[in-house]
């Protein structure tokens, strides 16, 4: 099983956050990012049932699902796409981890946590959610 951490990073960190690592960007950071990306009515869709999901905490198998896709790969693999959109619109840099580059770039907008399996369960972070409402997402 397989936990990302997230590190103090005073540079991302404003006031009420909790600790942030490098590759989390505030409120604004987002906001900006999804001002400047297009995107697709399913990569739309899918944030959208992140941030509405209980708890903000999704599996790759249900992103999928959102999409009318199968197979947590193929959830994981759309999302972690436009999670690098998203980090590179915002000036973000990548994960620094062990996992493929589209998971790698998930940590961006949500902590994530490996099952048994194959499939990950992701928690939106805050600053990710207040900027979906802030940009009139969700």
């Amino acid at each position: 099983m397989f936990e990302m951490i997230n590190r103090d990073d005073a540079t991302h960190a404003s006031s009420g956050d909790t600790a942030l690592a490098p590759h989390i960007g505030r409120p604004e950071d987002y906001v900006r990012a999804l001002a400047k990306i297009e995107m697709s009515s399913c990569e739309r869709d899918m944030l959208r049932a992140h941030a509405k999901a209980p708890d903000r905490k999704i599996t790759g198998l249900k992103l999928a699902e959102t999409v009318g896709h199968f197979g947590c790969r193929i959830g994981n693999k759309k999302y972690g796409r436009l999670a690098a959109k998203i980090a590179a619109a915002a000036d973000l840099p990548m994960c620094k981890s062990d996992v493929s580059d589209y998971l790698a770039a998930i940590f961006t907008l949500a902590q994530g946590t490996q099952s048994d399996g194959e499939d990950w369960t992701w928690v939106m972070h805050d600053n990710v959610a207040r900027a979906l409402a802030d940009a009139g997402i969700v």
